[in-house]
């Protein structure tokens, strides 16, 4: 059984952290025609539920807030074993 202190080695790893919202449906063109910095609306509003994923490993499901006048999410459940 690994203890704790056995894992500390791995608390510096990072590791991709993932919101899936929904977007809305874009044309091949207009997908291509992103950059950097572009942005695409979502039709999501504050306080609606969304799927969190850590390394492509979904971890649990936050809700989207406001946080001094950005988009945001808070983590309301890490799901069994995820943690």
């Amino acid at each position: 059984m690994t203890t704790p202190s056995q894992l500390d080695r791995f608390l510096d790893v990072p590791l991709q952290f993932e919101a899936v919202l929904q977007g809305p449906a874009l044309r091949v063109d207009a997908l291509l025609a992103l950059s950097e910095g572009s942005l695409i609306e979502t039709s999501q509003p504050a306080g609606e539920a969304v799927e969190i994923f850590a390394a492509g490993v979904l971890i649990g499901v936050a809700e989207l807030a406001e946080s001094n006048g950005r988009r945001a999410v808070r983590m309301v459940r890490f799901y069994p074993g995820s943690r």
